[in-house]
Parts: C-alpha cells; sequence; structure tokens
C-alpha cells in the first residue's frame, strides 16, 4: 500500500518534528522529497501559501507534510503523520 504513497516535506535544520516526519515515513516505505524552507525560496513560499489557505493567521512553522494518496494529496500540519499512514493502510486494506 504504501508504494502508492509519495510526500514532501517542508522542513528545516535542527527540526526535531521534521526528522521524526522523514523517519516514519522511512519506516513505512514512503519515497519522499525533502525541502528545506530556509535555502529554498519557493519551497517557504509554498509553505506560506499552505498556511494561508489552510490556517490564516497562523504563524507557518515546519513540519508541513503533502502526502500525494491514490484518492487525492492531504497536508500534514506538524508532526502527526502517523495517523495519516494508518488511515491509508486501512483503506488499501479494506479494498
Amino acid at each position: 500500500m504504501t508504494q502508492s504513497l509519495s510526500a514532501v516535506v517542508f522542513s528545516k535544520p535542527g527540526c526535531a518534528p521534521c526528522t521524526w516526519v522523514k523517519k516514519t515515513l522511512e519506516q513505512h516505505g514512503v519515497t519522499y522529497t525533502d525541502r528545506d524552507v530556509t535555502t529554498d525560496f519557493a519551497a517557504e513560499q509554498t509553505l506560506r501559501m499552505l498556511y494561508e489557505g489552510h490556517r490564516p493567521g497562523q504563524r507557518p512553522s515546519t513540519p508541513v507534510t503533502m502526502l500525494a494518496t491514490p484518492e487525492g494529496a492531504t497536508i500534514v500540519f506538524g508532526p502527526d503523520i502517523r495517523s495519516h499512514l494508518r488511515r491509508f493502510t486501512r483503506v488499501a486494506d479494506a479494498a
């Protein structure tokens, strides 16, 4: 099931929750692209746009994960990636 998942992680160096998300994705066999918002201007702008669109008024912070699934994209704010991976695993097991 996790082969049909991929992710983009918006992170920054020294961010423990970012490291947690990336390790969790690796443990579940999910391929991901790491976008460092401190050195990648486009990644920083995307992070800001995600917050403006989904969490207006909140200060942008990392990690933010864009999880691509067969059903579409899911945006995960913060480190709670594991519950989302479980949800998609259950969906695949039911199919």
